[in-house]
């Protein structure tokens, strides 16, 4: 090789040369300093992307604690009614009456309330009713498919929240 390479003329020699160190500079760029520049870009987008997650997790949270403490200082007026009565009465009004087959105390703070036939968009009407403006919600709910389309059977719990 040493032998080809001073058999060359020196012109030659010197446009191999500058070829040579062309392909080694292009290598170097195509090898180290190209993936390296877009491994970079990469990581910039990813930052920004997770600074601008970051942004609206803590605006979501400010509004979510603004939420849960005017949430927990609501005082809801149930006019003096038990949550037995509650249950009754609201579902009544919710055109529930007839579907409604027992309601049972469990503790003052609980009452299991059984339906059948129960059409479903009136018990789900019901249900957010009385989380809206009486703050009970649901702890256990099991229902079934009715036999007509759109009725439900089945067995819920209701949680009295605290005052």
């Amino acid at each position: 090789m040493i032998a080809w390479w001073q058999g060359l003329s020196p012109r030659d020699q010197r446009v191999l040369g500058g070829g040579a160190l062309v392909v080694a500079l292009l290598l170097l760029w195509a090898l180290l300093i190209e993936p390296a520049q877009s491994a970079r870009h990469s990581l910039q987008a990813q930052v920004q992307a997770a600074e601008t997650d970051l942004a609206f997790m803590q605006q979501a949270a400010q509004q979510l604690s603004g939420l849960q403490s005017a949430g927990s200082s609501h005082v809801f007026d149930r006019g003096g009614r038990s949550l037995l009565a509650l249950a009754d009465g609201s579902a009544r009004e919710a055109r529930l009456g007839a579907a409604i087959k027992r309601i049972e105390p469990i503790a003052a703070n609980r009452v299991n309330v059984w339906l059948e036939q129960a059409n479903f968009d009136d018990v789900a009407l019901w249900l957010e009713q009385l989380q809206r403006q009486f703050g009970v919600r649901v702890d256990e709910l099991s229902l079934q498919r009715g036999s007509a389309v759109g009725q439900v059977d089945g067995r819920l719990t209701l949680l009295d929240a605290p005052h």
